[in-house]
């Protein structure tokens, strides 16, 4: 049974999923309820779905926030060398 339930507006925070492909597959439990609580704080879940072995790449490389892109621009911080700004997600 579906509840209803008010989105949260287009402004609000979003918070990155890093999701398992095969616990998605095998509809594990875990995966909505902790879509229901971020949403009940008013966060936007965004899923980015892993095989495993790349997960650490993921956050390196494509998660990031406007300070961060900041600094790296204006050379006070360092990252890999995959890093890429223009290709990053701001979360």
């Amino acid at each position: 049974k579906m509840e209803s339930f008010i989105l949260a507006p287009k402004s609000a925070p979003r918070v990155a999923m890093l999701l398992f492909r095969k616990h998605v597959i095998t509809e594990q439990r875990y995966i909505e309820d902790l879509i229901t609580q971020f949403e009940e704080q008013g966060l936007i879940p965004v899923p980015i779905f892993i095989n495993g072995v790349e997960a650490h790449t993921i956050v390196r490389d494509l998660l990031t926030s406007d300070h961060e892109i900041k600094e790296v621009n204006a050379g006070r911080l360092s990252r890999e060398s995959s890093y890429d700004a223009s290709k990053a997600i701001k979360v």
